[in-house]
């Protein structure tokens, strides 16, 4: 019997998420952080206790929060990524980039660059947006590559940013300046 074909480049297209993907995102997000615990902030068993309407909540579109969904052909959920506008006068200017993740199956076929590009131009229209800032957990090279092709700088270093089995994780700041 012959294995099934692995996903081609362009078998995806993107669209907002909503509360009404909470289901399928909450879903996706717990095998991620199950998969990937140093990668991101949150803990797998403390999400899983969560209530579906905290994702219902997360994706409801706001001024300050927006979360973008990968889907195959089949509207399966590959790819997410988050957007959230720092609030307050003083900070409003600056958005967060949270949460990206792509499908074992889906990684290096185009997903996490396209995700990014869509975060970084709804960014660039926003009135006053002039910067996203992000972290990475490091080694972690993908992610590294990804953001250096599209320009974010690193400007920090926060070590011991996760303590995971006694282990800690440091986390890399980096920043895209969107007037540039």
């Amino acid at each position: 019997m012959r294995a099934p074909d692995k996903p081609s480049v362009g078998d995806f297209s993107l669209r907002l998420l909503l509360p009404s993907d909470a289901p399928q995102y909450r879903s996706f997000r717990l095998n991620n952080l199950k998969r990937y615990p140093t990668l991101f902030r949150a803990d797998a068993a403390e999400e899983a206790l969560k209530p579906l309407a905290t994702s219902e909540r997360r994706l409801k579109p706001t001024p300050l929060n927006r979360w973008q969904g990968a889907f195959d052909g089949g509207g399966i959920l590959i790819g997410a990524v988050g957007f959230r506008r720092e609030p307050g006068a003083k900070r409003q200017h600056i958005g967060q980039v949270i949460g990206l993740s792509v499908a074992p199956d889906w990684q290096g076929k185009g997903i996490a660059t396209a995700l990014m590009l869509d975060v970084i131009d709804y960014a660039r229209r926003l009135d006053g947006m002039r910067q996203l800032q992000l972290t990475v957990t490091i080694p972690n090279p993908a992610a590294e590559q990804l953001y250096d092709r599209l320009g974010f700088q690193v400007f920090g270093l926060e070590e011991d940013a996760l303590r995971i089995g006694g282990e800690s994780h440091p986390k890399q700041h980096r920043q895209l300046l969107l007037d540039r």
